[in-house]
């Protein structure tokens, strides 16, 4: 055998390799991080935020639900309604000269979802996150940009935990 023809048996044994790969990966259910699937009649909702219209929540949760292609509508059969929302910074670890070292970011929520009729299809459901970040006196700029980015995942994990608990409300069957 040549030496092209061997490189041409080695692409084809790699390209079959390749697809039995992915064949199994789809055949299995896989699918990338962050995908929720629930039936078409369920992919219309609304988030309503009881004691808070400018929430940081509602901007994350919207981000989420563009990403999975859902659509937002104030007049949607099913909603979801945010009771309490509890955001704390707590100081976790103090430094030998009693400066905060360490801080917590604390997210909670409860909610409920309604449908068209207004009756509860879930209630006091719950959400929680939580991060942790050292704080850098000397380099105060760059601990709050790390801060603000963890805030930010912080909302975006409380949004994928609230359309996740949705989402097996109406699983697919």
């Amino acid at each position: 055998m040549s030496k092209a023809s061997n490189e041409k048996n080695l692409i084809n044994l790699k390209l079959m390799l390749i697809t039995v790969v992915l064949t199994f990966l789809v055949g299995c259910g896989f699918s990338l991080r962050g995908d929720i699937e629930v039936p078409l009649e369920a992919q219309s909702i609304w988030l309503v935020i009881e004691n808070d219209k400018n929430s940081p929540l509602q901007k994350a949760f919207q981000s989420i639900v563009k990403q999975n292609r859902f659509s937002i509508d104030e007049q949607a059969d099913n909603q979801i309604i945010v009771t309490r929302i509890d955001f704390r910074k707590i100081t976790t670890t103090l430094n030998a000269d009693a400066e905060v070292d360490e801080y917590t970011l604390r997210g909670e929520l409860n909610f409920n979802i309604i449908n068209s009729d207004k009756e509860i299809i879930a209630s006091n459901l719950e959400g929680f996150a939580e991060r942790t970040f050292q704080y850098d006196a000397n380099d105060a700029a760059a601990s709050n940009s790390r801060e603000a980015f963890l805030n930010q995942e912080l909302w975006r994990t409380l949004s994928e935990q609230i359309l996740r608990q949705y989402a097996a409300r109406f699983s697919l069957k």
